[in-house]
């Protein structure tokens, strides 16, 4: 399998049902969430619902950040685009 873009990688995470926050994109190969939420948005018209959430941070005290969860609206639209992208799901 080749190997697959940013987008390509954060949008089958969310299509696949989960949720992700800043932190936890880290651990994809994403250090700017927010960024690629927008090209998402801006570039294919993808929707993801957003809820602020707290976090543990490093310095062992709660860090405000926004989980993003796509948008069930938008799950046939992102199934398109993986499959434009070939990108097995």
């Amino acid at each position: 399998m080749r190997k697959l873009g940013k987008q390509a990688r954060i949008l089958l995470v969310f299509y696949r049902g989960h949720s992700l926050h800043r932190f936890e994109a880290e651990h994809i190969g994403d250090h700017c969430l927010h960024s690629t939420i927008s090209a998402l948005f801006n570039g294919y018209g993808l929707v993801f619902d957003r809820e602020r959430v707290k976090v543990p941070n490093r310095f062992g005290t709660q860090t405000t950040v926004t989980q993003y969860r796509l948008a069930g609206s938008s799950r046939e639209k992102a199934a398109r685009l993986l499959e434009r992208w070939r990108v097995p799901v």
